[in-house]
């Protein structure tokens, strides 16, 4: 289904207000155990530079922060100004945030020590572009941990693959770790949530390209 940067930027300026309860509802109050379990596996130090992908309204922040001292930092990227300002408004500290498109991100290379994307790398427009531009700013041996909708089987899964696909523009054709392999190794890939949710975790390697 073919969309744009405006099509997303719209679509999450306009359910900014009320995201972290459909977040909530969506993952029958799971998804700050996903979250969880994500920041867990990045393995940080404390001192560790981190990018938080399609931040949004903050979700991730407090599972990054638990892992980082004074010394660390966390830079909050996303599309969506009203996103933003959400996250901006809940006050948290060390808090980092820009606007920016995933596929041009405004960073040099190698310089985060981990990645983190949550729920976004189906819905961008922008895919491989974006696969491409976290290969470039993450360390040699750095840290990728993504958490995305996976495809749901059966009835009810078709449902859902319907509705999610009418009012967010996912495509479910895209095959993750196939496109993340072309520029990690993936150490960790799991479905979880009934299949739901995949989580990935990945490490940047050297590939010669």
């Amino acid at each position: 289904m073919k969309k744009s940067l405006n099509n997303v930027t719209e679509a999450y300026d306009k359910t900014a207000p009320f995201y972290d309860l459909l977040n909530h509802v969506y993952f029958f109050g799971r998804d700050s155990q996903f979250r969880s379990i994500i920041v867990e596996n990045l393995n940080l130090k404390p001192y560790d530079t981190v990018l938080d992908l399609c931040s949004g309204t903050g979700l991730d922040f407090s599972f990054l922060l638990d892992k980082l001292d004074d010394r660390g930092t966390i830079i909050g990227v996303d599309l969506s100004l009203q996103m933003l300002q959400r996250s901006k408004e809940k006050g948290n500290r060390k808090m980092n945030l820009i606007r920016a498109d995933v596929a041009h991100l405004p960073f040099r290379d190698n310089i985060f020590n981990a990645i983190m994307v949550s729920f976004c790398l189906r819905i961008t427009p922008t895919y491989t572009s974006t696969i491409k531009e976290l290969a470039r700013v993450l360390q040699l041996c750095g840290k990728l941990g993504i958490l995305a909708n996976h495809k749901p089987q059966g009835l009810v899964g078709k449902l859902i693959t319907t509705m999610l696909s009418a009012i967010l523009k996912i495509d479910f054709g895209i095959s993750l770790s196939k496109h993340i392999k072309k520029e990690f190794t993936i150490i960790s890939n799991k479905l979880m949530h009934g299949a739901l949710v995949q989580l990935i975790i990945g490490e940047r390697i050297k590939k010669g390209n």
